[in-house]
Parts: C-alpha cells; sequence; structure tokens
C-alpha cells in the first residue's frame, strides 16, 4: 500500500500552511483573553482584599468604641488617599493598590483618634508619610503630601515619585 505525496500538491500545501497559521492566530487570542482575565480577576481581588481590610479595621473601631455618637462625630472614621501623578510616574493598577495599601497601613492607626489630637499632630503625621519608604515590586517610592484635610474623614492627596538608588 503507497500513501500519496500530498505534500508535493500546492493545494495541499496551502492547506497544511492554513491550518497551522490558523491554528496559531487562534492560540494567540486564547493568550490574550485569558490574559486580559487574569488581569480583571486579580485587580478585583486585590480590590477585595482591601475592602475587607478596611471593613474588618471598622468592626474592630465598634467593637471598641462603646462612645455616644455625638463623640463618634469628633473622631476620625476613615482614611482617604489619593495618588495625584499616577500618570507622569506611569504606574499601572496593581502598583496604584499596593502603594495605596501600604500607606493606609501607614497611618492607618489615627483612626478612631480625636480630630483635634491629630491636627495638633500635623507634622508629625506629615513627616511620618514623607520620611517613609514604600516597595512595590522591588521599587522603592517616596511620596509628598500635597494635601491633608482633617475631619471625620482624613483626606491626604500625595504625589509620588520613585526612589532614586
Amino acid at each position: 500500500m503507497h500513501i500519496p505525496p500530498y505534500y508535493k500538491r500546492p493545494k495541499w500545501q496551502t492547506f497544511f500552511i492554513g491550518v497551522i497559521v490558523g491554528t496559531m492566530i487562534g492560540y494567540l487570542f486564547f493568550l490574550y483573553i485569558y490574559g486580559e482575565h487574569t488581569e480583571r480577576w486579580i485587580e478585583e481581588n486585590l480590590t477585595l482584599r482591601q475592602e475587607l481590610k478596611d471593613l474588618e479595621n471598622d468592626f474592630e473601631l465598634l467593637k471598641k468604641d462603646s462612645d455616644d455618637q455625638s463623640e463618634q462625630l469628633l473622631r476620625i472614621q476613615d482614611v482617604e488617599i489619593e495618588l495625584s501623578n499616577t500618570e507622569q510616574v506611569k504606574l499601572d493598577r496593581f502598583t496604584t493598590i499596593r502603594l495605596t495599601s501600604l500607606i493606609e497601613d501607614e497611618i492607618g492607626e489615627v483612626v478612631g483618634d480625636h480630630i483635634e489630637s491629630v491636627n495638633e499632630q500635623r507634622d508629625l503625621l506629615i513627616r511620618t508619610i514623607e520620611n517613609k519608604n514604600f516597595r512595590v515590586n522591588q521599587i522603592q517610592y517616596q511620596v509628598k503630601v500635597v494635601f491633608l484635610s482633617i475631619g471625620p474623614t482624613l483626606d491626604v492627596t500625595l504625589e509620588v515619585r520613585v526612589q532614586s538608588s
């Protein structure tokens, strides 16, 4: 029995090349879609972890705080951090989330403190943020406080710089 030599016919060569090229294009399309899905899932996972940590902190504050509602309004209840120049420094979403989380961990101890005491120690709070180098993905970042608002919500706007070695 003899197998016919299909590799010598041009129509069969075209067919086999089309199958190989189509397979490669399909595989590259699959890799792209899978990468996008994985990136979206990781970002959502990081966001949910941060929200869970915030809710656990809020729960701990509610457990330990037994003061009345008027006293509660005179305390810092939440910390909001905004990075102002993420586009200029070219930070991706994951680095932004991780950097914000590290900064919140650094100044999160003021949650539950009286607004007056935090306002008196404003310079110390600013120096605490600015003198710390934050390491994300083997890159050192230094932040500078641009705006600080002290109230029931501590609003901090920061400017990010890459720390030169």
